[in-house]
């Protein structure tokens, strides 16, 4: 896919056509100052591509065509669309004479094929050996420092196989938004919705800087403007907002974290407060947006740095989706605020930065969702198990009697309506004469007697006193067996004993006819009271009643 943008990008012949000139110079003007003036002081022109500014009133860019017979003339001028108060187009002859046109914002043409805007250049002859331009309070360096002569009247941009190139990147930006809102919705991390305002501002920015927005709805400039460096902004802060957020916990210093965070928030307000369309504001906008994204960049830089040094292991999806991008940016920044250079938005490169961008970022989000589901289902595992363990009698392994407190009620809803309270006869006399030991071991061996199934549940109150609920037509004849079990039990799994150890029952059965309805505090009392009688009667029995309804008083009535 890469190689297919690479060839799409960047062939041989990609370049949009330009009016050869002898020499192109740029002086700064001063709101009075006529281009009759200016010329005549040739110290203020240079005729390189360094030294654009912005805060004069205007800026003459100087085309000398020369006299070559047959030379192509201009029929139009195109630069990088960009916000400004006026151009002024001069022919000059070469007798000296000039003829001037003024167009304003309202009349440029925005280009289908790329992000430029042309204005026709009318009147161009044989004898017209320079064009003159001024442009006045333009609010951006590369509407002047892209500014050529054109030799279609309707402007050329880039040829067709760039075109395609570029309308597959602003696809692939489609794609982040679709697949974050999936996983947001399957596992809903903040930096999920950060990578989505991040992608959301690149796919603005790059519809406006590839001038594909132009194909669908025709804005003024001043808005184009607004937009890009809003989304710009909003990119850079999201951005930030996101490595915060997509680099572990553990191996981001929260120092670099909270910088991220005020950051973010100062880079946004930054473009908004760049973007209003004040005089004073103008000289001063596309440069503080520029230094700041270079702020952005170096904590970018620094955050990834610190996270590689202490391990990270989703950070070298950063480092490699993200060098493209912030390299070009780098290479903006500095052509854009050092006079020196070229102002360049550098659009075909950056663009293409950004197809690495979300590739590899695509790839560390799932990398990043695959680990946080995993460390999240291990910690849902491990609470289970705990949940378990503290559900549970570390003895016996037996449901425990806060587990069966908290739960009676929805399994009284759901049908177990018979408790029986069981207790070990004459348990004490084991602890004395075998020690505690061997009593041990006979409450497991009468807890593993006790059946725990879909109908049943057994538990262990304490000591040597169990509980099971019940429940089905059957559930009285369950429990009764399950208490002659029990000496059968300790006896086959615990020999040398020198008595039968048996086991006395309290039951409250419900008739279903009635309409029992009691709290656990109340049954298990009417159980105990119940077992209390069989202990009084003579040990190894069952005291049962089958009953429809419980008093205020918890006496139960037959």
């Amino acid at each position: 896919m890469l190689v297919l943008l690479w060839l799409g990008l960047f062939p041989a012949t990609a370049g949009a056509q330009a009016v050869a000139v002898e020499r192109a110079c740029h002086a700064d003007a001063a709101a009075g100052e006529t281009w009759r003036v200016v010329v005549a002081d040739p110290s203020r022109w240079r005729c390189d591509d360094s030294g654009w500014s912005l805060s004069g009133d205007a800026v003459l860019i100087r085309f000398d065509l020369g006299d070559q017979p047959g030379r192509v003339l201009p029929q139009a001028i195109t630069t990088h669309a960009g916000n400004f108060d006026r151009i002024e187009i001069g022919l000059i002859d070469a007798a000296g004479r000039e003829s001037w046109t003024s167009f304003w914002p309202s009349d440029v043409h925005h280009l289908a094929t790329g992000p430029y805007i042309t204005v026709p250049v009318s009147g161009a002859t044989s004898e017209t050996r320079t064009v003159g331009v001024r442009i006045v309070r333009a609010w951006g360096k590369t509407t002047l420092s892209e500014l050529r002569l054109d030799p279609k009247p309707e402007g050329s941009g880039w040829p067709l196989h760039r075109m395609i190139a570029m309308a597959l990147i602003c696809g692939m930006l489609l794609v982040p938004l679709l697949i974050n809102t999936a996983f947001y919705s399957v596992l809903p991390e903040r930096y999920v919705i950060w990578h989505l305002v991040m992608v959301a501002a690149m796919l603005v920015q790059a519809a406006y800087a590839t001038g594909f927005v132009h194909l669908v709805v025709e804005s003024g400039l001043e808005f184009e403007w607004q937009a890009s460096n809003i989304a710009f902004s909003a990119m850079a802060g999201a951005g930030l907002m996101f490595a915060a957020s997509f680099i572990e916990p553990e191996y981001l210093d929260p120092r670099l974290r909270r910088l991220a965070h005020r950051l973010a928030v100062a880079v946004m307000l930054s473009g908004v407060a760049c973007s209003i369309p004040a005089e004073a504001v103008r000289p001063y906008s596309s440069p503080t947006i520029h230094a700041v994204i270079g702020v952005v960049i170096l904590a970018l830089a620094t955050m990834m740095v610190a996270a590689w040094r202490a391990g990270s292991k989703v950070v070298g999806f950063l480092i490699v989706g993200w060098a493209p991008i912030l390299l070009v940016g780098t290479w903006r920044i500095m052509s854009y605020l050092l006079p020196a250079m070229r102002p360049t938005e550098a659009i075909v490169i950056y663009q293409f930065a950004l197809a690495i961008e979300v590739l590899v970022t695509a790839l560390g989000i799932i990398s990043r969702f695959v680990d946080v589901r995993h460390q999240r289902d291990e910690a849902t595992a491990r609470a289970l198990e705990l949940q378990g363990v503290a559900d549970r009698d570390p003895l016996t392994g037996l449901t425990n009697r806060r587990t069966i407190e908290e739960r009676f009620a929805g399994l009284f809803a759901r049908g177990f309506r018979t408790m029986a309270v069981i207790d070990l006869d004459h348990f004490k006399g084991v602890n004395d004469t075998h020690g505690h030991a061997t009593g041990d071991i006979v409450l497991r061996a009468a807890a593993s007697a006790l059946v725990d199934d879909r109908d049943t549940k057994a538990i262990r109150m304490g000591g040597e006193e169990f509980l099971l609920l019940l429940r089905g037509p059957d559930a009285g004849v369950r429990a009764e067996r399950v208490r002659r079990a029990i000496s059968s039990r300790i006896a086959a799994d615990v020999p040398g004993l020198d008595r039968v150890v048996t086991a006395s029952m309290g039951l409250v059965e419900h008739d279903t006819r009635g309409s029992l309805q009691i709290d656990f505090t109340s049954l298990y009392a009417r159980c105990d009271q119940l077992l209390y009688e069989a202990k009084r009667l003579g040990r190894n029995r069952t005291m049962k009643e089958k009953v429809t309804g419980f008093e205020a008083s918890s006496r139960a009535v037959a």
